[in-house]
């Protein structure tokens, strides 16, 4: 009996802590202070209400020489198209990893320019980026993702005032812990759901965990009858279930 009390109160613990995050968010959100991707703040894009089993790939913080490849050669080999993330100065640096993304048919995502926390750069930063992917790629970026997924109203307005839209998850790998390549699949099922875009990473850190973890993601959700769509492959089934009527929903 005592064992059984701990137990619950440990759960209870961790309800309240998550239940004080929740309210501490929703306030510093309210205040226009950037708060993490926990608080889904309105106008941003993490995820389509569908029944249809897709859901999209996307990655952060390249491109990098070390890793993007390697996450090239697992979605090739599986013949996925996924979403990336790149950073302007990784992009510059690497002119041809980008010119193989995109020449691959994959999304390419405006991650702004040095991966700053400082939400007044990230507008600027955004515009930078989005200048670099034009003069390599002869095209604008549509999707943002603010780095951290730190967020603020001004930030959102910022950002679709430049044409964009500003685009967070709905399912976080952890892969940015290095916490094993089981431990990333994991995170991946545990929370897989119709519409859902899903964070990982090609850069930033050590990424082999990653791309060891990619294809068994792939194949788990394959098995499990799951598709997998760019973020503007996404966005269009929102807008198809939108234009069903209410009475045949």
């Amino acid at each position: 009996m005592v064992r059984i009390l701990l137990i619950n109160r440990r759960r209870a613990t961790r309800i309240l802590l998550l239940c004080a995050f929740i309210v501490l968010g929703i306030s510093l959100a309210s205040r226009n202070i950037p708060v993490p991707s926990l608080v889904r703040t309105p106008g941003t894009y993490y995820m389509v209400n569908t029944q249809e089993k897709v859901v999209a790939l996307t990655f952060d913080d390249g491109p990098d020489p070390n890793y993007t490849g390697l996450v090239l050669d697992v979605l090739q080999e599986e013949n996925v198209k996924a979403t990336f993330f790149v950073l302007g100065e990784n992009a510059k640096q690497n002119p041809e990893l980008l010119l193989q993304i995109n020449k691959a048919g994959h999304e390419i995502g405006n991650h702004g320019y040095t991966h700053s926390y400082n939400s007044n750069q990230f507008v600027r930063e955004l515009v930078k980026t989005d200048q670099v992917i034009f003069d390599l790629l002869q095209q604008h970026t549509y999707f943002y993702r603010p780095p951290g997924g730190f967020v603020s109203k001004d930030v959102v307005q910022g950002v679709k005032a430049k044409g964009h839209l500003l685009t967070l998850w709905s399912i976080d790998s952890k892969d940015w812990r290095n916490p094993g390549p089981n431990r990333i699949v994991q995170n991946v099922l545990e929370s897989r759901l119709p519409g859902a875009i899903i964070l990982l990473h090609d850069g930033g850190e050590k990424r082999e965990q990653t791309a060891e973890a990619l294809k068994v993601i792939i194949d788990r959700l394959r098995k499990d009858g799951y598709r997998f769509v760019t973020l503007s492959e996404l966005k269009r089934f929102e807008e198809e279930n939108s234009q069903i009527p209410t009475s045949a929903r």
